[in-house]
């Protein structure tokens, strides 16, 4: 090979390294974004499920004490 076929494909392969590191950059903002936003509403749903347990363990105890008491 010649020198400049060498030349052009480090040219070449630079340039296909400069996008890479582009899409790299930009799949970690996107990754960033998905994060916060699974946290946020993974916390909601773990709210939600939680009062739900309180909720039914509360009817639930309710129940067996006024059957107790009949």
């Amino acid at each position: 090979m010649t020198n400049s076929t060498k030349e052009r494909q480090y040219a070449h392969m630079a340039q296909q390294l400069q996008v890479l590191q582009a899409n790299l950059a930009e799949t970690s903002r996107q990754l960033e974004v998905m994060s916060r936003q699974c946290n946020k509403n993974i916390v909601g749903q773990l709210g939600r499920v939680h009062a739900s347990w309180f909720m039914a363990s509360n009817r639930h105890f309710e129940e067996e004490m006024l059957g107790r008491n009949k």
